[in-house]
């Protein structure tokens, strides 16, 4: 196999790397060897003053190295020495006789940039497709090729960290701003136009000027003190932004901070030092782990059928409340015309004000100017009739949960639209069954669950019946990705996967407030344990009301196993919605909250004393449960599937690998134990093991090939 090819145009010569039989460039370890190669060969001629390196592949100059690689590492020594392998080649690019220039025609990533690190000069394309960045972090690694290194010395140490802690992805512009590329070129002539410049270079015809630091990068960066705040402070942001769940930015900091003043040879032993650190942890493959469903996930096939409807033009959403208008927003930014109907003007004056407060955010952001903002808002057109529902391609009812409503909806959509529409329901919880048999079109019906608030979150939830038809599936998925949303695909049984799940935890929490744990404690042992938001502030977030009734939903459906919380009933009842009314289990004002001990007051203290450690296991451990006996119902096809689910729409940690893969790592024979004694000593119920784990406990299974 060979990944390099040499074409040689005078005093010029072209270094082409193109991986066979793949879409992608990826630093493996053949290619570095094959590239030691081909350097040697010319340091050894002194005929070519000009190397270019360039790539083969379409919007892909070098992805990054081999993930499977960095994941294959079981040893913090064999991690260094890999990252030792790379910078090796790396020294010899840098070190060649010949002016060096990476041609960046697209993505250019990880090692990929690392490699050009190590070029003299580089020019990139002005194409969407150019993407410059070191993401190594978000695999719980650092850059190991040399970026720790070659990056500060280019654009400075603060630029540098602003890009390698975040583990930021630039487009062209940006990079160019920052010092990271030299020049940008147009796509069609780029090698061409990197020719010249090099020629030009080479003759000194050109110059090429780093970006000035500006004086305060310079006073901070130029002495031990500055530095030293300039260190302070990055590790400050880094403990705020990771909670300290994350090693990698910490360590990449750290080494980058041990580096200065430290000669090339021993920067470059402490980033392998650093490196090793890493690329052998639990977090790492947890991280690369995620990655690879998120890749996986992005292109699953979820059905065989291609859509008759491969691009949806026109929508039409009934429903106009803050769900609503965050879809309309959605349909909107992606160019979608969207016509939204609700019973009176001051619902739909709500879906607009929704609507443009999240294109305010983007217009303050600078992610979008005013003329773009104006021309997608004015393809949201308000309604109080179906006028226009006629021409829709997809109609999504987004109204409240409420079956007899909804099924209201369905009979009225169904005279309504052309008999191809897809009708979608955003439903959270309810039978997608009973509301498909209200129509003459069950087959073109499924659910379309879009998580809150719409714009932010990245999941979407298919829900298929029994009589929802592959070309439905398929258009259902397509457009979902049109969105560019994630997508899983589950059957039609109450609360689907997310809530089915999500919900026991949120009640599980109820039961620990009624046994006397307190609200801050309850969110800060989960929040320790590295769920972004603890689940009393959740509560409060989504309101009260909404997951009560949600709850009440899933305890018709499932019995006394999800028997909802008396202190929820009780805070329902007295009109303590959460945010949305001022107080739930913390009171708001303005900006602040705090405990609320009005909400105490509701309940009867229990006799349990309890631990953090049996907190968060019953809090964790009943989501698991469930979990397994959604695989045992069918429901869900995967455990990767459901970790999509949760960590996607929940928010569930990505360090933990995601909820299931969390369970392997804990073992069903431990998890088995803890819910039988939680069984005795609290809830013969909420707590009894599903047959599934029983049976991984006997077996010594896992959810998760091992």
């Amino acid at each position: 196999m060979s990944y390099f090819k040499q074409t040689i145009d005078g005093e010029v010569g072209t270094l082409e790397f193109d991986t066979p039989d793949s879409s992608v460039n990826i630093l493996s370890g053949a290619a570095l060897t094959e590239l030691e190669q081909q350097l040697d060969e010319f340091a050894a001629r002194s005929d070519i003053k000009v190397l270019l390196i360039t790539s083969g592949k379409k919007s892909i100059f070098i992805a990054g190295a081999d993930i499977k690689e960095i994941d294959s590492i079981t040893e913090p020594q064999e991690a260094s020495e890999k990252c030792d392998r790379g910078k090796q080649v790396f020294d010899k690019l840098e070190k060649l006789p010949q002016t060096t220039v990476a041609v960046i025609n697209g993505a250019c990533l990880g090692g990929g940039y690392e490699l050009s690190l190590a070029c003299d000069y580089r020019v990139a394309g002005f194409a969407g497709c150019v993407k410059i960045g070191l993401p190594e972090i978000r695999l719980g690694i650092l850059p190991g090729f040399g970026g720790c290194v070659r990056l500060p010395e280019l654009i400075g140490i603060g630029n540098a960290l602003s890009v390698i802690l975040p583990g930021k992805v630039l487009d062209a512009n940006r990079a160019l701003k920052l010092g990271m590329v030299d020049r940008l070129f147009y796509d069609p002539i780029l090698v061409d136009q990197a020719k010249t410049f090099a020629r030009a270079i080479l003759s000194k015809k050109e110059t090429v000027h780093r970006r000035r630091k500006p004086f305060i990068a310079r006073l901070l960066e130029g002495n031990p003190v500055g530095r030293s705040i300039l260190f302070s402070q990055a590790r400050k942001n880094v403990l705020k932004s990771t909670a300290g769940h994350y090693p990698a930015p910490l360590v990449a900091l750290e080494t980058i901070e041990s580096i200065v003043g430290t000669s090339r040879e021993e920067a470059f032993r402490l980033e392998s030092e650093g490196f090793g650190k890493l690329g052998a942890s639990e977090i790492s493959k947890n991280l690369i782990h995620v990655f690879y469903l998120n890749e996986r996930y992005k292109k699953k096939k979820w059905t065989d059928a291609t859509p008759t409807l491969t691009h949806v033009k026109k929508v039409g959403v009934v429903g106009a409340g803050v769900m609503g208008g965050g879809v309309a927003q959605l349909l909107a930014k992606n160019n979608i015309v969207c016509r939204i109907k609700d019973l009176n003007n001051q619902a739909l004056a709500l879906a607009l004000k929704t609507a443009r407060d999240v294109y305010t955010y983007l217009l303050k952001t600078r992610r979008m100017k005013k003329g773009q903002v104006d021309a997608q808002m004015s393809l949201i057109s308000p309604t109080t009739t179906y006028d226009g529902f006629q021409n829709a391609d997809v109609v999504i009812e987004a109204v409240v949960e409420r079956m007899g409503i909804k099924k209201q909806v369905f009979k009225e959509l169904d005279e309504v639209v052309q008999p191809s529409a897809c009708l979608f329901t955003n439903t959270s919880s309810l039978s997608v069954t009973e509301m498909a048999q209200c129509t003459n079109r069950p087959d073109r019906v499924c659910g379309f669950h879009f998580f809150n608030p719409v714009h932010r979150m990245p999941l979407l939830e298919i829900i298929t019946t029994e009589k929802t038809s592959e070309d439905t599936l398929a258009t259902a998925v397509a457009f979902a990705r049109q969105l560019g949303k994630m997508v899983i695909v589950v059957k039609d049984k109450e609360g689907f996967i997310v809530n089915r799940i999500l919900l026991p935890y949120l009640n599980e929490a109820a039961y620990l407030f009624q046994e006397g744990i307190d609200t801050k404690r309850l969110d800060d042992v989960v929040r320790q344990f590295g769920i972004p938001m603890g689940p009393m502030e959740l509560a409060d977030e989504v309101g009260i009301d909404v997951g009560y009734h949600v709850a009440q939903i899933l305890e018709c459906a499932y019995g006394e196993r999800m028997h909802v919380a008396e202190i929820l009933k009780t805070v329902y009842e007295a009109g303590t919605l959460g945010k949305k009314s001022g107080e739930g289990f913390y009171i708001y004002t303005g900006r602040q909250k705090k405990v609320s001990n009005n909400v105490r007051k509701m309940c009867k203290k229990t006799a349990f004393t309890l631990n953090d450690d049996i907190t968060l296991k019953r809090l964790i451990y009943v989501m698991i449960n469930e979990a397994s006996r959604c695989l045992e119902e069918g429901v869900v096809d995967s455990a990767s599937t459901i970790d999509v689910g949760m960590i996607f729409g929940t928010g569930f940690p990505p360090f933990r690998g995601g909820l299931l893969r969390y369970a392997d790592s804990v073992g069903a024979k431990h998890i088995v134990a803890d819910l039988k004694e939680f069984q005795a000593r609290f809830d013969q119920h909420r707590f009894e093991p599903s047959q599934l784990l029983l049976s991984m406990a006997n077996t010594n299974g896992t959810f998760y090939p091992s």
